[in-house]
């Protein structure tokens, strides 16, 4: 396969790599026509503003260097073809990866790039899929490869701020004004309003159930798989319940609840949790029949801090 007559640490721009051994200067992923060299140039912080808090150095649950790249694809979900399929199938077709990391803008316009070494996909696992924001800020489904180091890397040894690998799964309890996870499993139909009707209806709730001498926190899962946490709406640890709470009573909205209810509960460790959506007034009647027939209560607040159950 192909190599460069860099080593890591290196500092170069995309036109230095585009003359010495092909490719282009546009994109994430550049495969080169040249050579049998494929390019990835990494930008942690460009990432993170699309949600992929994950690209970067990681380890895996042994302990091993890794290194998380979110594929390219700008708008709707990312498929593996194309630049993506360069990276999946780099090894059947015979190229390297190089992996590059954004050091700094130049002021002659164009940006350089520190060489981090070689990598290759990880044989067993070569990509997840997390849920992230496309070009059009539009919930997508995206591509994370996870890249093994071949030789030395400059990013061997993970530091405290690293992302998380995926696990095997876990769930764990924690307080409820202790939780600081980010998700996106939330209605996209639900707007700003929506979600601090949400916010405010958990915390009169929190406080209705304490006032009842309960113990109530938050669940936060790690799917198999997965690399991010997800955090569960509040959880009666004394009833054994486990809500799901909407800032309307909408169709779609209890839709949503029964979903999200019935993936959290086989994540929780309590398989046998009864489920429980929190709305902010009592839904159609139709609405109330489809909790039942999921074996599912509806709490409602009926005059603020008064809570009914049906």
């Amino acid at each position: 396969m192909g190599s460069i007559g860099l080593k890591p640490g290196d500092i170069r721009s995309r036109e230095d790599i585009k003359r010495d051994w092909g490719g282009g200067i546009q994109g994430g992923i550049i495969p080169s026509d040249t050579t049998p060299n494929v390019f990835i140039y990494s930008d942690p912080a460009e990432a993170a503003r699309y949600g992929y808090h994950w690209d970067g150095p990681s380890k895996d649950m042994n302990g091993a260097p890794l290194f998380l790249y979110t594929g390219t694809g700008n708008y709707g979900d990312q498929v593996i073809t194309g630049r993506n399929g360069s990276v999946l199938h780099h090894k059947e077709q015979g190229r390297s990866l190089h992996l590059f990391l954004f050091h700094s803008d130049r002021p002659q316009g164009g940006k350089l790039h520190t060489y981090v070494g070689e990598y290759e996909v990880d044989s067993i696992l070569p990509y997840v899929r997390e849920d992230g924001l496309d070009r059009a800020h539009e919930q997508r489904s995206a591509v994370v490869f996870r890249l093994r180091p071949v030789g030395p890397v400059l990013l061997d040894t993970p530091d405290e701020h690293s992302a998380e690998d995926v696990s095997a799964g876990e769930s764990r309890l924690v307080p409820v004004e202790n939780v600081n996870v980010t998700g996106f499993d939330r209605d996209p139909t639900q707007g700003g309003t929506a979600q601090r009707r949400e916010a405010e209806l958990s915390d009169r709730y929190l406080k209705y159930l304490v006032g009842l001498g309960h113990d109530v926190k938050n669940c936060v899962v790690r799917p198999p798989g997965v690399l991010r946490d997800l955090r569960t709406d509040l959880f009666d640890v004394t009833a054994n319940e486990l809500y799901e709470a909407k800032g309307t009573a909408t169709r779609n909205a209890v839709r949503l609840a029964i979903g999200q209810l019935f993936d959290y509960r086989r994540l929780i460790k309590s398989k046998d949790a009864t489920l429980a959506v929190l709305l902010p007034e009592r839904p159609a009647e139709d609405l109330i029949a489809l909790l039942r027939s999921c074996n599912i209560t509806c709490v409602y607040e009926s005059g603020r801090g008064n809570f009914v159950r049906e």
